[in-house]
């Protein structure tokens, strides 16, 4: 391999790697140079134009402490990112670096330990059996619940002098923000804007205790329109008609969910099948990350790593299908869908990297009914 890098050490035990490097005499005083013009330019020395006082001035105002730190630091970062592109390594850790030897303007080397992905390869005969979820189901609850939201969306709003009643709806103003709430003895919110007035304030606490006013611009009677006229609404001839759209669409989702699940069973079964390792900085590192969400309990953290080493087994084996049976979804398509549907084209990529390669383990494999 052609490196300006004088000397590299690699040392790989399984998914940890550690690199010596050390940099070249003349890359250090690149960067001593570089470093100074940056100085000279951004520095006010009086007397001097940008760029033209001399360097001892410069490192007096700067601190020749704070200037060498600075060389140091640009060159661990510029040679750890070359050596990395020149090596094909993709840390999965934040790099942990040390220096092992900085002599000013003559001598730096460094080490950086890391960890990467697990090898391993797909086999091409595919022995697992993945277990079939339940048959997708939409319960009649669930229908009337979506119904009832329709026909709420469709109702008019009265306006209303007297105080408010359960299940009037009231819409309060602080600053210039207006909110709307319904006024119900059922919700902590809802029971203190009953009895409220338009015109008037009321001081609202949550669960917590935090407490605030205000304005009262509004109360409404909700007129929910009859099931026929909802239907109307909506474009559809009868609320039969209605309701079977309402159940077709919920069905279609249930059945989405079930697929997704049985994706996710899929690729868990062929993780567990291949062991695959999860690097055990990784792992700690998004643990942690996680954890800031949740209390910090031992149960919490057990459940947590728990279910963060599962959905991470899952990642490294989708990101290794898609490399092995190239399955990266096209760019042009990924665009495409992310403006359709207005998400973030990570989103969009992350999901069809996710159905291509559990869909290519089911296509290749037998499954229990």
């Amino acid at each position: 391999m052609a490196s300006d890098v004088e000397n590299i050490q690699v040392k790989r035990e399984g998914t940890s790697v550690s690199i010596e490097i050390k940099v070249p005499k003349d890359a250090i005083r690149e960067k001593e140079e570089e470093v100074l013009r940056l100085l000279g330019q951004e520095l006010k020395i009086p007397g001097f134009r940008p760029g033209k006082a001399p360097k001892h001035l410069l490192l007096r105002r700067y601190g020749e402490e704070n200037f060498w730190e600075e060389v140091r630091e640009n060159l661990i970062q510029d040679w750890l990112n070359r050596t990395l592109k020149e090596l094909d390594l993709h840390p999965l850790t934040t790099p942990k670096v040390k220096t092992l030897e900085f002599v000013k303007g003559e001598a730096l080397s460094f080490q950086a330990e890391f960890e990467i992905l697990p090898e391993f390869t797909i086999p091409e005969d595919l022995k697992i059996s993945v277990e079939e979820p339940p048959p997708a189901e939409v319960r009649e609850e669930e229908v009337e619940g979506v119904l009832n939201d329709l026909r709420r969306e469709a109702a008019t709003l009265v306006p209303k002098d007297t105080a408010a009643e359960e299940g009037d709806i009231v819409h309060i103003k602080r600053g210039e923000h207006i909110w709307e709430g319904q006024a119900t003895a059922s919700k902590p919110i809802g029971k203190q804007l009953l009895g409220v007035k338009a015109g008037t304030r009321v001081v609202l606490s949550d669960e917590e205790g935090n407490a605030e006013e205000f304005e009262v611009v509004g109360v409404y009677r909700l007129v929910l329109p009859s099931p026929e006229e909802t239907a109307r609404h909506y474009g559809k001839s009868s609320w039969e008609e209605l309701k079977e759209e309402v159940r077709k669409e919920l069905l279609a989702r249930a059945e989405a969910r079930r697929r997704d699940e049985l994706r996710r069973r899929a690729l868990d079964a062929l993780a567990e099948t291949l062991n695959i390792p999860v690097p055990p900085g990784f792992l700690a590192e998004t643990v942690e990350e996680e954890m800031k969400r949740f209390p910090k309990t031992e149960e919490v953290r057990a459940k947590v790593e728990e279910a963060v080493a599962l959905r991470l087994r899952r990642e490294i084996l989708i990101h290794r299908l898609a490399e092995e049976k190239n399955l990266e979804p096209d760019p042009e398509e990924v665009r495409k869908l992310a403006a359709q549907e207005g998400e973030e084209e990570e989103v969009i990529h992350n999901r069809l990297l996710f159905e291509r390669t559990a869909d290519w383990i089911l296509a290749n494999l037998r499954r229990e009914e």
